[in-house]
C-alpha cells in the first residue's frame, strides 16, 4: 500500500472512529418569568441523551420566549443553526420535541431538503426522525402537521377567549403600557406616570406640539417605560391610546362595555384630543375649528350654512363655508359671544341648574366626613389614646381615600367645562383662563346659536376710541333653554 493510500485509510478510519458531532436546540413560546427555567430543563435533558449515546455536543443554540408557529418571527439561534449546519458543524440536532424545532411544515420541508443533501438526523427525548428514509420524513411531516393543527385550534380558543374578554371590559395587553400595570392579575394606575399623561393631554389640547412637550418631559428626566427619552412619534402613539379613557376595543373596534379599569382621563379630554389630532392632520387653509371661537357655530342668515373660520384681506372673518352669503370679523363678533356666555352665567337660576349636574353633594360629604375622622385620627394621637404606629395606620388609610375621591370629584366637574364654570367661585376669571376649546364646548352646551345677517352697505361708525361699533341688529341670539334670553345689545351693556 502506498504511504498516500495509507494515510487516506488512516483518515477514513479516525473519521469512523470519530464521536458524533450534534447540536442541541432550545426554545420556548413564553418565559414569563424570564429567569430561563424551562430552556435549562430542556438543555439538561438533551445533554443526558447526548451523553448516553455517546455524541459530541458541539453548540447548544438557544430562543427563549420566542415563537415558532409564525414563520415572520425571526428566530436568531434558529438561523444561526441553520447555517453551521450547512457548513457541515453537526450531523444531529438534538430537540425537546420536533415541535420545538418548528410548528411550520413549510420549515420542515426545508430540514427534508437539507437532509437529502447530506447525513441529517433529528433526534428528540420521545423519538427519532431520520429524514433521509422515506418513513422518517412521513414521521416528521404527520408530527409537524399535528403540532401546526393544535396552534391553529389554540389561536382559535384564544381569539374566542380574547372576545369574550373584551365584552366583559377587559383590557388585554401583553407590554405593559405607560400609566397602567398588572397588580394581582389586574390592571392598575401607576399614579405618578398617570399625572404625566393628564399633564400631556391637557398640553395638547391646549395647543403645544408633541415635540414640546416630549423635550419638556426628557428635560425633568421623566422617562417612557423602555427608559428611554420621549419623541414625537412617542408621545402621539401614547396619547393616541384610547384605552386611557376607558374606552374598550377588541380587534380595533370599539365595545360599549364598561371598562375593568379606572381611566386615566375623562371621555371628554379624550374627545377634545381627538379633535385637536384631526385638526393638526388637516391641510393649510382655512383656520381650523380650534383656533377660533366661532368656527362652525355661527350660522349665515342667508342660506342657514356654517361659517367658517378664514383670512380676508389680512383680517379674520368668519364666512358662509358654501357661497360667501355674509360674512362678519372675529373682531366683531367674539367679543359679542363672549359677553352673551357671561351674562347668561350671572343670571342665578341658570348657574343653579347647572350646579345640579353631576351632583357631586354626596362626594364632598363623603371627603368631609373622612377629614374629619382623620382630625380625630390626630386628636387621639395626641392624647396618647392611640400610639403612634395605629395612628399612622388609620392615618395613611383615610388618606388614601381622601385622595381618591378627590380625584373623583374633580374628574366629575371636569367632565364639563361648563358645570366646571359653574362650580367656580368667579365665572369671568375661569372664563378667561379657560382655552378655546374649553369655551366652544361651553357655547355649544349652552345651546347658544348665532345667526349673522347680511351687513348694511357703508363705513362702519367708531366710538370715541377709534373701534368699529359692531351691527348688533345682524346677530340673532337663540338659547336651547329660551328663559330669559339676552340679545346682543343687552350682553353689550350688561
Amino acid at each position: 500500500m502506498s504511504p498516500a493510500a495509507r494515510a487516506s485509510a488512516a483518515t477514513l478510519d479516525d473519521l469512523l472512529a470519530a464521536p458524533t458531532r450534534a447540536a442541541i436546540y432550545n426554545r420556548v413560546s413564553m418565559d414569563r418569568d424570564a429567569d430561563e427555567q424551562a430552556v435549562t430543563r430542556q438543555n439538561d435533558a438533551a445533554v443526558a441523551l447526548a451523553q448516553h449515546r455517546g455524541w459530541e455536543v458541539v453548540e447548544t443554540y438557544q430562543d427563549n420566549s420566542i415563537s415558532a408557529s409564525k414563520r415572520e418571527v425571526v428566530r436568531p439561534a434558529y438561523e444561526k443553526m441553520l447555517a453551521d449546519y450547512r457548513t457541515g458543524a453537526f450531523t444531529v440536532i438534538i430537540a425537546q420535541d420536533l415541535d420545538r424545532l418548528t410548528r411550520q411544515p413549510r420549515q420542515l420541508e426545508d430540514w427534508i431538503d437539507e437532509a437529502e443533501r447530506g447525513d441529517l438526523r433529528i433526534v428528540t427525548l420521545n423519538g427519532e426522525a431520520d429524514l433521509g428514509t422515506d418513513g422518517g420524513r412521513m414521521y416528521a411531516r404527520i408530527k409537524a402537521a399535528v403540532a401546526r393543527g393544535e396552534v391553529e385550534r389554540k389561536g382559535a380558543r384564544q381569539k374566542l377567549a380574547n372576545a369574550q374578554r373584551a365584552q366583559a371590559g377587559h383590557w388585554q395587553f401583553s407590554r405593559r403600557p405607560y400609566g397602567y400595570e398588572r397588580r394581582e392579575g389586574a390592571v392598575a394606575v401607576v399614579e405618578a406616570e398617570a399625572d404625566v399623561l393628564r399633564e400631556a393631554y391637557r398640553r395638547v389640547i391646549a395647543g403645544e406640539s408633541y415635540y414640546a412637550i416630549g423635550e419638556d418631559l426628557n428635560a425633568r428626566g421623566v422617562p417612557t417605560v423602555g427608559g428611554t427619552s420621549w419623541t414625537p412619534r412617542q408621545m402621539a402613539r401614547t396619547l393616541d391610546n384610547e384605552h386611557y379613557a376607558g374606552i374598550v376595543t377588541h380587534n380595533g373596534e370599539r365595545i360599549d362595555v364598561a371598562p375593568q379599569w379606572e381611566p386615566i382621563i375623562d371621555r371628554r379630554t379624550w374627545d377634545d384630543y381627538t379633535s385637536m389630532r384631526e385638526n393638526r392632520k388637516r391641510p393649510s387653509g382655512w383656520s381650523s375649528a380650534t383656533k377660533h371661537l366661532m368656527s362652525g357655530l355661527a350660522v349665515c342668515g342667508v342660506c342657514g350654512a356654517r361659517m367658517l373660520a378664514r383670512p380676508d384681506r389680512g383680517v379674520q372673518v368668519y364666512s358662509c363655508k358654501d357661497a360667501w352669503c355674509t360674512s362678519i370679523t372675529g373682531e366683531d363678533l367674539d367679543p359679542v359671544v363672549e359677553k352673551l356666555v357671561l351674562g347668561r352665567l350671572r343670571d342665578r337660576k341658570v348657574l343653579r341648574a347647572l350646579r345640579k349636574s353631576p351632583d357631586t353633594a354626596p362626594v364632598e360629604e363623603e371627603i368631609a366626613e373622612l377629614s374629619a375622622r382623620l382630625g380625630d385620627v390626630t386628636d387621639l394621637l395626641a392624647e396618647g389614646v392611640l400610639d403612634r404606629a395605629r395612628a399612622r395606620e388609620q392615618a395613611q388609610k383615610l388618606s388614601g381615600r381622601i385622595e381618591r375621591l378627590n380625584r373623583r370629584l374633580a374628574a366629575m366637574r371636569q367632565e364639563s367645562p361648563l358645570t366646571d364654570l359653574a362650580l367656580s367661585g368667579s365665572v369671568a376669571p375661569r372664563w378667561r383662563r379657560m382655552t378655546v376649546l374649553e369655551k366652544r364646548r361651553v357655547i355649544t352646551e349652552l345651546g347658544l346659536t348665532v345667526t349673522v345677517a347680511k351687513g348694511k352697505p357703508g363705513r362702519r361708525p367708531r366710538d370715541e376710541k377709534g373701534n368699529r361699533i359692531p351691527d348688533l341688529s345682524r346677530l340673532a341670539i337663540e338659547w336651547a333653554d329660551p328663559d330669559a334670553p339676552l340679545d346682543g345689545e343687552d350682553a353689550l351693556t350688561a
